[in-house]
C-alpha cells in the first residue's frame, strides 16, 4: 500500500510524498498513525543525515496509532498502540542482556520507515498496547517517558534532597516529572537558556538556576539533558562530592575531563541509552495521571506543515514537545 510520508533525501532536503509499504504478514501490524513526536535526535538527523541506513528516510520514532491490520490476529483492529522504537540485531552479546544494550542498536525511523507518515509497518512484538481511555495526544509521550524513567533508574539513588537538570527540552522535562513522581520532596533546579522552556519548568514546579547554563549550588545528582559543547563539563562542575552525573543528552562534541577530578571527588558518571523494559510502565503512568503530562505537548502540526516547521525547529527550539498528526492534513 502507499502511505503519505515525509521523505528525507540524501541531500537532506525534506518533502511530502508517498512511500510503498509491503502488506503485513503474521507477526506484523499495519498501524495508522495518530501522532508522532519530534525528538532532538530527529532534528540531528535533519542536520547531519547520521544513522540513516536506507534513503529516502521517513523519521519519527515516538509513535502512537491504531491497529489497521493484524493478519496473525495478535491484536484487534482498532487497538491503540505505541511503538517500541528500538531495532536491535537480536544476535549479539549485548542483546542477550537487553535490546537497549545491542552492540549495533538502531532506531525506528532511521533503520526502517518511521512515524512521520500516515501508516507504519511494525513487528507485533515491538508495540505496547494502550488502555482504551488513554488519549492519543498523551500516549505519544510514552516512548520519551520510558527514556526518562530508564534514566532516573540508572542514577541508582535513593531520594536526593536536590537535583539539577541542565537542559529542559522534552526529555529534560520528562526526567523532571519522573523525579517528582518518584521523589515528591526532592527540589529540582533547572538551567535552561530558552525563555519558553524556563517558563515551562517554573510552571511545572522547578526552580530556575541563576545562570542559564550554570548549576549554582552543587547537588548530589546533575542531569545533562542539554548536550551543548561543554555541558558535560558544566554538569561535573555542578555535582557535589560523592554525587552522580547522569547523561541523557546525545552530545556530539568531545569533552575534556580530568580523571583525577572524578576520582578525588568520588563522582559517578552514568550514561543512559533509550530504555529497557519501561515502555509498558510508561503507558500505565500516563494513563493513571494524564493531566500531569498534558502541558508538555505544546504544539501540534499537520504532515503538510511539517517540512517548514521542522526546518524552523533546527534554529528555534519549541517550548515543549511538538507532535505531528499525519491524519490531520
Amino acid at each position: 500500500m502507499k502511505a503519505r510520508a515525509l521523505l528525507l533525501e540524501r541531500d537532506l532536503s525534506l518533502r511530502l510524498g508517498e512511500r510503498e509499504l509491503s502488506e503485513p504478514g503474521p507477526g506484523e501490524l499495519l498501524v495508522e498513525v495518530d501522532w508522532a513526536g519530534v525528538c532532538g535526535s530527529d532534528l540531528h538527523v535533519l542536520r547531519s543525515g547520521d544513522w540513516v541506513t536506507d534513503w529516502p528516510a521517513t523519521l519519527g520514532h515516538e509513535v502512537t496509532g491504531r491497529v489497521a491490520a493484524s493478519p496473525g490476529g495478535e491484536l484487534e483492529v482498532g487497538t491503540r498502540v505505541v511503538v517500541d522504537s528500538r531495532v536491535p540485531c537480536e544476535a549479539c552479546l549485548g542483546c542477550a542482556a537487553g535490546p537497549h544494550l545491542c552492540e549495533s542498536l538502531a532506531w525506528f525511523g532511521e533503520a526502517c520507515p518511521g512515524g512521520f507518515a500516515s501508516h507504519v509497518l511494525v513487528p507485533t512484538r515491538r508495540v505496547a498496547s494502550c488502555p482504551a481511555g488513554l488519549e492519543a495526544a498523551i500516549a505519544v509521550l510514552a516512548e520519551p517517558l520510558a527514556v526518562a524513567m530508564h534514566a532516573v533508574t540508572r542514577a541508582s539513588l535513593t531520594a536526593p534532597e536536590q537535583v539539577t537538570i541542565i537542559g529542559y527540552g522534552p526529555v529534560g522535562a520528562l526526567v523532571h516529572l519522573e523525579i517528582a513522581r518518584r521523589w515528591p520532596e526532592t527540589a529540582v533546579t533547572v538551567a535552561e537558556p530558552v525563555a519558553a522552556r524556563r517558563q515551562l519548568a517554573a510552571a511545572l514546579g522547578a526552580s530556575l538556576a541563576a545562570s542559564a547554563m550554570g548549576t549554582g549550588q552543587p547537588t548530589r545528582l546533575v542531569v545533562d539533558a542539554a548536550g551543548y559543547p561543554g555541558s558535560l563539563r558544566d554538569s561535573v562542575a555542578g555535582c557535589a562530592r560523592g554525587g552522580t552525573v547522569l547523561v541523557v543528552a546525545l552530545g556530539h562534541q568531545r569533552e575534556l575531563l580530568l580523571p583525577a577530578e572524578l576520582a578525588e571527588r568520588e563522582l559517578t558518571l552514568a550514561g543512559s541509552n533509550g530504555f529497557a523494559g519501561e515502555l509498558s510502565q510508561a503507558v500505565a503512568v500516563l494513563a493513571a495521571d494524564p493531566d500531569r503530562y498534558r502541558p508538555l505537548v505544546t504544539e501540534a502540526i499537520t504532515l503538510g506543515e511539517a517540512p517548514r516547521r521542522l526546518r524552523e525547529l533546527l534554529t528555534e527550539p519549541a517550548a515543549g514537545k511538538v507532535v505531528i498528526g499525519p491524519s490531520c492534513g
